[in-house]
């Protein structure tokens, strides 16, 4: 899986063997539209209505099915709305990325246990995410996505908590792979 951060709630992911791009219409004017989502087998923003939203009670991970089960094509990804803005993707190999929205309300649930969170917003925001996550559950990796003046205000607040987690912050056109 890698992850790169543009800004806002734009990022570009590869999982699965698929590239999914979001919110494209959030990316900074620096950024060239047609090369962000060159290549990119799903792109989405606010307006995509193909989307299920993701109901975190009802969530359980698909088992991997087995070899003479599997079809032909089935690529294993699944994809959900995480509130107004953010995603969840699921794959059985790669496993689980919840991509959120700090400026919304959490919705965080036991689901997230072994996940990637990636966490948007202001320091502060980021922070009580984030402390909510850890609190409810036992994610892998935490990655920050925020702007430099407020990474401190996210780092003070979630580093004592993070037991066996990871925390890293995303640095706008980086990726990072996990």
């Amino acid at each position: 899986m890698k992850i790169t951060w543009f800004a806002d709630m734009t990022f570009r992911i590869q999982i699965a063997g698929r590239i999914i791009v979001t919110h494209v219409e959030g990316a900074p004017e620096r950024i060239d539209r047609t090369e962000l989502i060159a290549g990119a087998q799903t792109v989405i923003s606010t307006q995509s209505p193909d989307l299920a939203q993701f109901d975190p009670t009802e969530w359980r991970p698909r088992r991997r099915p087995r070899l003479i089960d599997e079809e032909a094509g089935d690529e294993g990804l699944d994809l959900y709305r995480f509130g107004a803005r953010g995603l969840v993707a699921y794959s059985v190999d790669e496993g689980l990325l919840v991509l959120e929205d700090a400026g919304a309300e959490a919705q965080w649930n036991r689901f997230a246990d072994k996940g990637v969170a990636v966490l948007s917003g202001s320091g502060a925001q980021c922070a009580a995410h984030g402390t909510a996550l850890l609190d409810i559950a036992r994610p892998r990796l935490i990655a920050l996505a925020v702007d430099d003046g407020e990474i401190d205000t996210a780092f003070d607040a979630l580093a004592p908590k993070l037991g066996q987690a990871s925390l890293i912050v995303l640095e706008s056109r980086l990726a990072v792979e996990v």
